[in-house]
């Protein structure tokens, strides 16, 4: 049986590219499933969703397309937390078992 991974994504930026993002394909670019949004305000958008577990790449990716947009992804998935920030095609990321 394949491990969930437990995500939460953070969006920040200008009004109109958050807008735009909402609506875009991201979900899919991620292979996010039951997505459910927890804040959209004029400058932040924040949602969680599942995926199995997955590499950072499509988080890198996305962030190329979306480059005036900052990407913060908190997940979980069995003992391992990690956080990941992605701007314009650059990533940072730690992670921790516990």
């Amino acid at each position: 049986m394949r491990s969930r991974c437990e995500n939460r994504l953070t969006v920040i930026g200008p009004k109109r590219d958050l807008r735009r993002f909402q609506v875009s394909d991201w979900q899919r670019r991620l292979r996010a499933r039951h997505a459910d949004v927890l804040q959209f305000s004029p400058c932040r958008f924040v949602c969680q969703f599942e995926t199995d577990p997955h590499d950072l790449k499509r988080l890198q990716t996305l962030s190329r397309r979306w480059p005036g947009l900052v990407l913060l992804l908190d997940y979980e998935v069995g003992r391992i937390k990690g956080l990941a920030k992605a701007m314009a095609g650059e990533l940072e990321h730690c992670e921790i078992s516990y």
